[in-house]
């Protein structure tokens, strides 16, 4: 069993909480008339897989900006997820630092898709 210090205990209870934000989003913005914002969060992957597609119909000129902003929320979501499955490797890094680097990441990809959002939705 892993033995982690207060503070990292902290700063990984941060970065997941902006993970969970980061993939309501992801919900939100991938949410059609079939489906709301919390029955595409309620589905494991399911956030990303959506707002992917609802990235790939939006129109040409907005297009890029909102696949790269949907592609590196993914990412930082796999980072985040690596990061909390390496505590358990022999030598992993476990510092608090490394969790806060990594969630000020995530809610930098949070901001951009609610910018975009809002730019869409006026």
């Amino acid at each position: 069993m892993v033995k982690l210090a207060g503070e990292t205990l902290t700063a990984v209870g941060r970065m997941t909480v902006a993970a969970t934000e980061l993939e309501h989003t992801l919900a939100a913005i991938g949410a059609g008339p079939d489906a709301t914002a919390e029955a595409v969060f309620a589905q494991p992957g399911a956030a990303l897989r959506a707002a992917r597609a609802a990235a790939g119909r939006v129109p040409p000129a907005d297009r890029q900006e909102y696949v790269g902003a949907v592609e590196g929320a993914g990412t930082q979501l796999a980072v985040s997820q690596a990061a909390l499955r390496a505590m358990w490797r022999p030598g992993a890094r476990t510092d608090a630092a490394m969790f806060d680097e990594i969630t000020v990441l995530l809610l930098r990809c949070r901001d951009v898709l609610h910018r975009l959002a809002r730019s869409d939705a006026a």
